[in-house]
């Protein structure tokens, strides 16, 4: 077993490795065609400016989850692991229709594997399902969209596609827009396809997970930029209307699911589609503002978006292993009605790094998407104050949206850490040993002071950024130094009152004081008086009510565990706007692929006749 885990986070490790090399030193284009059709049939490679900050992204996560991974988690999950990375490494440098929609398609399939590690148990099979039919039915519509795009090129390369991107006429145009941002859309969790994040992550593995929301959906976001800057462009301003909006309500949603949600897994999920709402809506407001006319706010907005990918990448890489810690310490126990006191009980050495974690997914100073949560509102901020009406009106918009989205993804972060971390610990069990320093907490570490640096020394990445969003753009590299200075002091003012409180909490360790029990009548205070997560959010569900949606009930119960204090539970799991909608979709597909079952005949003759079909209509289509 430990020599399966060495070689499997080897194998991360060395494909860490690669994508920082091919980030860092940019190699020949390699390009492969087929014997036939060898226009469109091509496999070419390269690395381009837009796929250094998600080269690096691939590699900070691939680097953690290697390190993760050589104490916790299966064995035998590291080397899947390892294809997937190297997959989404494929997308990243590939440079051809083939060879893009190739790696896309083995990254999906590799992650619904994956995501169903655990097929034994319905949920599982459920949410893998779930996955595999937004999947495949994103894959489609790129596939039209790039089929499409190859035809009016006479070619499959990116480069001639770029080419003759000017020359589409608007109907063409608008159908591939509307195909690539169904199927990257579907893929990055976008309103209203995001139903499958919430089930996909606590079914999947930690360190699965870890890359899934790290690194995959921001693969996605990567994959919309190319379209919208590289091969459909130029877009126009609807397109970054129609982005930022479903980014924008992406937010909200997420931050609302977040902060009501009381499962850890599936409120880390939510949190997932909340930033990337944010992502999406600063890129949503690039477009829109290039397209008008304003090439500083684009750039802005566009280094605004690859920063917090960045960011988020390591924060949530960060969180889902702290939650695979917390999955495998406690026995999979994740509802936070349950959870109490881990910070100073089963996961004391693991819960300082996982504090960092949530002060970053809350957007909280001093970690590094307060930073470029920051940046992205300051991007809305210009936009108000711009001369254009509609834009003005656009970043008006944002600036509510995303401030009331921040606000309840604090919310729901000081519930996960408040609830489950601190307090008093639970009775320990006799069996469990107290947490020491081993690889997974060094990797939460490692995690941990990545958000910290990145933070604290925003400027350090900022700069190259700079250059690749002005190329992207296509305006020169502009003037941005007041604000990135700004953004780089945020972070050391934000820091003063965060010493401050580090200085109270030893002073008060070490100072003389006394202990009295809270007061309560006269009578000893039990732990079940103590508020649970569900509690803490029930003004929310009771203010969100209308955009919430009940799917089950619990009774209130006593919880009688042995292992947690006694308590009183009482949960209301919700689903999302578009759960029947997805279902009824899925019973569809169900009834549809039952009667195709009928050319699956069985019959030798029946498949030379399909095989003969299909080599005639490629011979006409080579034409």
């Amino acid at each position: 077993m430990r020599g399966i885990r060495l070689f499997a986070s080897s194998l991360l490790a060395a494909l860490s490795v690669a994508a920082l090399a091919a980030a860092a030193f940019p190699f020949a284009p390699v390009v492969m065609h087929a014997p036939i059709f060898a226009r469109y049939l091509a496999f070419d490679f390269a690395v381009t400016p837009l796929a250094r900050p998600f080269l690096v992204v691939l590699a900070l996560g691939t680097i953690v989850v290697a390190l993760w991974n050589l104490r916790r988690g299966r064995a035998a999950a590291g080397i899947p692991l390892a294809c997937f990375s190297a997959a989404m490494l494929g997308v990243l440098l590939a440079q051809s229709v083939v060879a893009f929609l190739l790696s896309w398609e083995l990254m999906s399939l590799i992650s619904i594997a994956i995501v169903a590690t655990e097929s034994e148990r319905k949920s599982v099979r459920r949410a893998a399902f779930a996955y595999a039919l937004v999947s495949q039915l994103g894959a489609l519509a790129i596939t039209i969209a790039f089929a499409m795009l190859a035809v009016h090129a006479g070619s499959g390369a990116f480069a001639a596609i770029s080419a003759a991107a000017a020359s589409l006429t608007a109907a063409p145009r608008a159908g591939i827009l509307a195909g690539l941002f169904i199927g990257f859309g579907s893929k990055a969790g976008l309103v209203p396809l995001q139903f499958w994040l919430p089930r996909a992550h606590p079914a999947a593995p930690a360190n699965a997970s870890a890359l899934l929301s790290g690194v995959m959906i921001e693969l996605a976001l990567y994959a919309l930029t190319v379209a919208t800057f590289v091969l459909v462009a130029p877009v126009g301003a609807i397109a970054g209307v129609i982005l930022l909006l479903a980014g924008l309500a992406g937010a909200l949603l997420g931050g609302l699911y977040a902060a009501v949600e009381s499962e850890l897994k599936r409120l880390l999920a939510f949190s997932s589609i909340e930033h990337m709402g944010v992502m999406v809506a600063a890129l949503g407001l690039a477009i829109a503002a290039s397209a008008m006319g304003y090439p500083v706010l684009a750039t802005l907005a566009l280094v605004a978006m690859l920063f917090h990918a960045l960011n988020h990448a390591s924060l949530k890489t960060l969180l889902f292993l702290g939650a695979g810690t917390v999955v495998e310490r406690l026995h999979h126990v994740t509802d936070l009605d349950r959870l109490r006191g881990l910070g100073s009980g089963a996961l004391k050495r693991s819960a300082p790094f996982i504090l960092v974690g949530c002060l970053a997914a809350a957007a909280l100073p001093p970690s590094n998407a307060f930073v470029s949560e920051w940046l992205v509102l300051h991007g809305f901020i210009d936009a108000t104050l711009s001369a254009n009406a509609g834009l003005a009106t656009l970043g008006a918009l944002g600036l509510l949206a995303l401030l009331l989205g921040g606000g309840l993804a604090a919310a729901a972060f000081v519930k996960l850490f408040g609830i489950a971390f601190a307090g008093a610990p639970a009775p320990a069990r006799e069996s469990e040993r107290p947490e020491t320093f081993d690889a997974s907490v060094a990797a939460l570490a490692l995690a941990a002071a990545i958000v910290l640096a990145l933070g604290f020394f925003p400027l350090v990445v900022l700069h190259p950024l700079l250059a690749v969003a002005s190329q992207i753009v296509g305006a020169p590299a502009v003037a941005l130094g007041s604000t990135f200075a700004g953004a780089a002091h945020l972070a050391w003012l934000a820091a003063i009152p965060l010493l401050s409180a580090l200085g109270a909490w030893w002073y008060g360790r070490h100072a003389a004081r006394r202990n009295d029990p809270v007061w309560a009548c006269g009578s000893a205070l039990p732990a079940r008086a103590s508020y649970s997560a569900t509690a803490l959010t029930k003004p929310l569900r009771a203010i969100f009510a209308f955009a919430l949606f009940p799917e089950r009930h619990r009774s209130i119960v006593p919880a009688t565990s042995g292992d947690f204090p006694t308590q009183i539970e009482y949960a209301v799991s919700t689903r999302d706007l578009t759960s029947e909608a997805a279902r009824s979709v899925a019973a569809f597909s169900q009834r549809l692929v039952r009667r195709l079952r009928v050319v699956q005949s069985g019959r030798m003759r029946a498949y030379i006749a399909y095989a003969a079909i299909a080599i005639a209509m490629a011979l006409v289509l080579g034409r």
